[in-house]
């Protein structure tokens, strides 16, 4: 691999700078601002994050050796740089104009979330701020400390439905209560800072443990600073109400902003700023694909591969620096190789440019903001190379080592090996999702409703903690049942009530085999409403950017190559029963769909979970069944009774032998078998109970929604 450096860091900011002049816009007295320049946090962070971005860029003394003619000059990077810095500083609560949108930004739970990103800019830029603008910064810096002491309240919660979890916001908050005790001594209020500082920190990355536990952090045990755990037992976090990988990532973005401001200022971090780095890490470290993509097994509710994916870069850093993995080096790496082909698919230099053109053109707000956070991220690698002796990566295949994590709190199940992924998360961004990919083919994960039923309703799917979610870890392997409710989030008509309207209730199990899952799903209407399509098994496969937008397929009697965007929405029959997909994963139906069909949508397919008119990938849809066209349905239509299996690193022959294996078995009353000779050779039945009572199958017991393997 190639060797990480200040200057690799530095090319993909540089190539984006020919970008930037379309973002910015004047704002008079020598200020500029990025985006649209409202006071909503989300732009003011953009504003803050180019900033400090541009910031170290315009100071590195690698410029000269780039290779490639620079968009811009150095005293061009430092003007532009300094505008929107004054910008920022102008329009606070303590400054003397307001933003575009005629208000003033700060004094809330996250207002100081852009000032902690573009910390490290402003140490690499403090040469040319005037006193005047050193004095402007000291007065938001303590007007917000003070706010923080006065008017916001500590909460944790492992529950995010309470709105009370607040595990990255209790970290920024409190780390910049020691910034701004540390950057000014003479603050009267400094001791507050530090005191509060100390439990925002220690009720960041809480954990169960710490309600009993007896270590000292300033002379009081841990569990006196207690306020409540944000992660469960196994480290899980439901930030959004759902399991979110991605503010996993946050938080210890967060951590590894202050850790090297600390360090570059020769400033003592504090002891609680470290509390369970560790232990995070090392369950975290293991959601990533080698090539530094995160592997969101509970999906995620916003844009793909953008926000908490640009900010494992600084993750990576504090990684390799506080825990000397090198591992991390090697994905910081693979990681960088994934921004620079999405660039290069972008002609003015963007990061986002083309895949999110749709995004762009709806709001314009949040594009700019998704636009900002590599170009900050890639700020912090290249910066801190510069500062500190970081690792360099040594091998490819990174975190590739066997591994098995499960989580009660969301039912959530991941078990990977050296050559395949696979996990089940009931509670997961946009419903129950399942995946089952080569360990090596980070560009062929999806998480929206994977290999679950998927109506066409027009509301999305809301995470219900009362469902009914079973689990339990085999050797190998790991077996799920439990029933999921689709819900209406913004019924249309005036004074109707939301309500579910449809219940899913599904079985999944990864086989011993190392390869191959199966998932069983019964799904039926709780109340009458209208649908405008109906796709059964819903396996999405990403065919956009980072495949080279094109996509094999290959079947009995079968063979088809899909290139992305086709234009138009189509639906192919493929005729046969299972699918082979670039040579590497197998799908099958196992009883309720004859044969396979692959949904093609004109546009892209991959919806953000808060405004599903927004949409960030293309995606193909294999399905078992697919009814298209508004219909109603009456209170207990069955909607699906299908099963399918999904095998990874598999070939043509192996997957035509496991299909040909398979076998229905014949069941009464909502009990449901499969079985089948796994790629290991074993023979196994896969039984599910669907049914609301208990039931007996080959002398076995199965309680309600439960689910059994077993082995002949």
């Amino acid at each position: 691999m190639d060797a990480m450096s200040e200057l690799i860091c530095l090319e993909p900011m540089l190539k984006w700078l020919n970008a930037l002049p379309g973002f910015l816009r004047k704002a008079g007295d020598g200020m500029s601002y990025y985006g649209t320049g409202e006071s909503a946090h989300w732009a003011v962070q953009s504003n803050q994050n180019v900033f400090g971005a541009l910031a170290v860029l315009a100071v590195s003394d690698e410029l000269e050796k780039c290779g490639q003619s620079l968009p811009m000059g150095r005293a061009e990077m430092i003007d532009m740089a300094r505008t929107l810095f004054r910008y920022s500083l102008s329009t606070h609560k303590t400054g003397s104009m307001t933003a575009t949108d005629g208000k003033q930004w700060g004094r809330h739970w996250i207002s100081v979330l852009g000032m902690e990103r573009m910390t490290h800019g402003v140490n690499a830029f403090r040469e040319y701020l005037t006193e005047e603008d050193r004095a402007a910064l000291r007065r938001i810096v303590l007007d917000e400390a003070d706010w923080r002491l006065d008017q916001y309240e500590i909460v944790a919660d492992p529950d995010a439905m309470t709105g009370r979890n607040k595990p990255e916001s209790n970290i920024w908050n409190g780390g910049f209560l020691f910034r701004a005790a540390f950057d000014y001594p003479d603050a009267p209020r400094r001791e507050e800072y530090l005191e509060k500082g100390k439990c925002f920190l220690l009720n960041g990355i809480s954990h169960p443990s710490d309600k009993a536990s007896g270590t000292l952090f300033s002379g009081r045990p841990l569990r006196e600073w207690h306020i409540g755990a944000n992660f469960t037992e196994n480290y899980s976090l439901d930030h959004h109400g759902y399991m979110n990988v991605g503010y996993s990532i946050i938080c210890l973005s967060n951590i590894a902003m202050l850790h090297f401001n600390f360090k570059e200022l020769g400033q003592p971090a504090p002891e609680e700023l470290y509390l369970h780095v560790g232990e995070l890490w090392n369950v975290v470290k293991q959601f990533f694909f080698s090539d530094g993509r995160l592997l969101r097994i509970g999906g995620d509710s916003r844009a793909r591969y953008t926000y908490c994916q640009a900010y494992a870069l600084p993750v990576f850093a504090l990684a390799q620096d506080l825990l000397r993995d090198a591992d991390a080096a090697s994905m910081e790496a693979g990681y960088l190789e994934l921004i620079k082909k999405e660039q290069e698919e972008n002609p003015d230099g963007s990061f986002y440019g083309k895949r999110l053109t749709a995004l762009r053109d709806k709001s314009y707000y949040y594009y700019t903001r998704l636009e900002s956070d590599p170009f900050l991220a890639l700020s912090c690698s290249a910066y801190w190379r510069k500062k500190f002796a970081l690792l360099q990566p040594e091998k490819k295949n990174a975190g590739q080592d066997s591994f098995a994590w499960g989580d009660d709190f969301h039912g959530a199940d991941l078990i990977r090996t050296p050559a395949v992924i696979r996990s089940f998360v009931r509670n997961g961004a946009q419903g129950p999702t399942a995946l089952c990919v080569p360990s090596g083919r980070s560009d062929m994960a999806e998480w929206q409703r994977e290999l679950v039923f998927s109506p066409g309703l027009h509301w999305a799917y809301r995470p219900n903690k009362t469902d009914v979610s079973h689990r339990k870890q085999i050797p190998g392997g790991f077996i799920h049942c439990g029933s999921s409710l689709w819900q209406e989030q913004h019924p249309l008509g005036e004074g109707e009530e939301a309500c579910p309207v449809l219940e899913s209730r599904t079985a999944a199990a990864a086989l011993p085999d190392g390869h191959t899952m199966i998932l069983l799903e019964y799904a039926r209407m709780t109340k009458e409403t209208t649908l405008y399509s109906e796709k059964t098994i819903s396996l999405k496969i990403p065919n956009d950017v980072y495949n080279g937008h094109v996509r094999k397929y290959e079947g009995r009697n079968f063979k088809a190559e899909f290139h992305s965007y086709p234009g138009r929405h189509e639906v192919t029959d493929t005729r046969s029963p299972y699918l082979l997909i670039d040579g590497v994963l197998g799908i099958a139906s196992l009883y309720g769909a004859d044969s396979l069909k692959i949904v093609r949508s004109a546009d892209q397919l991959i919806e953000l979970h808060h405004s599903r008119s927004l949409t960030s990938l293309y995606a193909d849809e294999i399905c078992g069944t697919v009814a298209e066209g508004a219909a109603r349905f009456l209170q207990g239509t069955v909607l699906a009774d299908t099963g399918c299996l999904v095998s990874a690193a598999v070939s043509a022959t192996e997957l035509e032998q496991l299909y040909n294996s398979v076998r229905k078995v014949e069941t009464e009353g909502l009990l449901r078998a499969v079985g089948l000779t796994a790629r290991d050779g074993r023979h196994c039945l896969f039984v599910a109970n669907f049914g609301d009572g208990e039931a007996v199958f080959q002398g076995i017991r199965l309680a309600p929604l439960s689910a059994e393997l077993i082995f002949l």
